[in-house]
C-alpha cells in the first residue's frame, strides 16, 4: 500500500509538468510528441515500470530527428553534462541484436559511442561525453545499473 502511494504521488508529480517545468522534470508537450524526464535514477527495468505507470514508455530513437528532439529535452533540464539516460533499447531477449522493448522492433538505426562494443550490458543508454558537449551518443550497460531516464508517449 505504502509503495502505491509514493507511485500515485510520483505520477500527480510528473502530471503537472507542462504546467510548471520548474519542478526538476522536462517535458516537452506538444502533439507530436511528449518527452519527460524525472528527476530521479533508476535501473532500467524500473524506469520502464515507471514509465509504464505513468502511461508512457520508456524513449526509442529510430531516427536521427528522434534523437536531436531527445536531446534538445535533455538540454532544457540541468542533467545534460555528462549523465546518462536509459533508452528502450535492449538485447535482453536476443544476445544478438538489439530491440525497442515497446515495439519488439529491431534496433536499424544506432548511434553508437566509440567504446560501445565493449559490450558493458544489455540496455541501451543516450549520454553526451563532458570534453564534447555536442555529441550524444549510445552505449550499453547493465540494466540493473541506475541513471536517469526518458520516458514518451506511449
Amino acid at each position: 500500500m505504502k509503495s502505491q502511494i509514493i507511485w500515485l504521488l510520483a505520477g500527480l508529480v510528473v502530471l503537472v509538468v507542462c504546467d510548471s517545468p520548474a519542478q526538476g522534470m522536462r517535458a516537452e508537450c506538444d502533439d507530436e510528441q511528449t518527452y519527460i524526464i524525472p528527476h530521479f535514477k533508476s535501473n532500467w527495468y524500473k524506469a520502464m515500470e515507471y514509465c509504464h505507470y505513468l502511461g508512457l514508455k520508456l524513449a526509442t530513437v529510430p531516427s536521427i530527428d528522434k534523437q536531436l528532439q531527445i536531446e534538445d529535452s535533455i538540454e532544457r533540464t540541468d542533467k545534460g553534462n555528462g549523465t546518462t539516460f536509459w533508452t528502450g533499447g535492449n538485447d535482453l531477449g536476443d544476445n544478438e541484436n538489439f530491440h525497442w522493448y515497446s515495439t519488439g522492433t529491431r534496433i536499424v538505426w544506432f548511434n553508437w559511442s566509440m567504446d560501445a562494443y565493449s559490450r558493458n550490458g544489455n540496455c541501451i543508454y543516450l549520454h553526451r561525453k563532458n570534453d564534447d558537449p555536442s555529441t550524444w551518443s549510445w552505449s550499453t550497460e547493465r540494466c540493473s545499473q541506475a541513471k536517469y531516464f526518458v520516458c514518451e508517449r506511449a
